[in-house]
């Protein structure tokens, strides 16, 4: 094959577009045996995306990680992060000391969440972001690799593992095509990752289809019902309006960005079921103090009672319809082929509703 080998087979890496065999180019330029697609690596990372995300084209996102994969050797990770802001000029000022310091609390939301992971397997974070699952998780023995459509981001999470000594697969590619052929890991988990898709319902079935039979599915997100500023762009009660109202709100209000596709927890358990996940289950995140050291001082003494509410079944349920996020479990069937649910009229008024 003039030299070339398989991309890390025993990854169970394939082309993302056509499920194909990668081809190997020697440190430079991987393609596909049977589509011919290549794949050129980006800040010293393998970019198997077949389209960049929302924010930028592909050539500024990749220019914006390569600028910062020039820094990352000379910087720590709060340095870095505070570089990626002074690069970008669309995040507000207020809105970008909040973005910081949940990078530099993502990792005691990690803890949290690398709790519910199992001990033995292959699992994958989709969406990880700058790694704040990735270190405990590694952390605790657990094999665990992140993938995410921002390759800048990437860099910021290798620079998190690098700080703290530790080393981890990182690979760059959209959670709706994922690079990797069926039944590879054991647990799929994304935290406030759904909720930035185009295709939620498309993305669940991918990631059902590279859990192996048995395989469990953990997902943490922002809940549409919360009575509170949404935590993207910082208006109140968006989740409350018709979805189809929300450009002409946005627009209105002087931030014309991406329209937030939060989920309550009752749409987020459909859509699951209608992926063919099974045992879907759907509660809320216990939160700790470290936890709470993330949130401004204002925000903490929610966060108190926010514990006190949880421990009563009652306030369990009140939390799952109007608390800040929820958590969804759920399990790959064990037959071969899983049937995805018929469309029922809970399902079709799902669809009308996010319209």
């Amino acid at each position: 094959m003039n030299g070339f080998v398989l991309v890390d087979h025993k990854a169970g890496l394939a082309c993302p577009a056509c499920q194909g065999s990668l081809i190997d180019g020697h440190d430079t330029t991987d393609f596909c045996a049977d589509c011919g697609r290549r794949f050129s690596p980006v800040a010293g990372l393998p970019d198997l995306r077949l389209e960049s995300d929302r924010y930028l084209d592909l050539k500024a996102e990749r220019a914006k990680a390569e600028r910062l994969h020039q820094l990352e050797p000379k910087s720590n990770l709060q340095r870095l992060a505070e570089e990626y802001y002074a690069i970008t000029d669309d995040v507000l000022d207020e809105r970008r000391g909040l973005f910081l310091r949940h990078i530099a609390g993502a990792e005691a939301r990690g803890e949290v969440l690398a709790s519910l992971l199992p001990r033995r397997g292959r699992i994958l974070e989709v969406g990880c972001g700058t790694g704040g699952l990735l270190v405990p998780a590694l952390r605790s023995g657990r094999s665990i690799e992140g993938v995410d459509i921002a390759s800048r981001w990437l860099v910021v999470a290798r620079r998190r593992l690098s700080d703290h000594g530790l080393a981890g697969r990182l690979w760059v590619a959209s959670a709706e095509r994922l690079p990797w052929r069926d039944n590879q890991f054991d647990a799929v988990v994304a935290d406030s990752l759904i909720e930035h898709l185009d295709d939620p319902a498309g993305a669940l079935r991918e990631w059902l289809r590279v859990l192996r039979p048995g395989g469990r599915l953990i997902l943490w997100s922002p809940n549409r019902y919360l009575p509170g500023t949404d935590p993207h762009v910082g208006l109140f009660g968006l989740g409350w309006l018709p979805r189809r109202w929300l450009p002409a709100y946005l627009k209105l209000r002087g931030r014309e960005v991406w329209i937030p596709r939060t989920l309550s927890a009752t749409e987020a358990r459909r859509l699951a079921r209608a992926a063919g996940f099974e045992q879907v289950q759907v509660d809320v995140p216990r939160m700790t103090r470290d936890w709470a050291r993330a949130f401004s001082l204002s925000r903490q003494g929610a966060l108190g009672a926010y514990s006190l509410v949880q421990r009563w079944s009652l306030g369990r349920c009140l939390l799952r319809t109007l608390g800040p996020l929820w958590d969804l479990r759920a399990v790959k069937p064990s037959s071969s082929e899983p049937k995805p649910e018929r469309k029922t009229r809970e399902g079709s008024d799902l669809e009308e509703e996010r319209a």
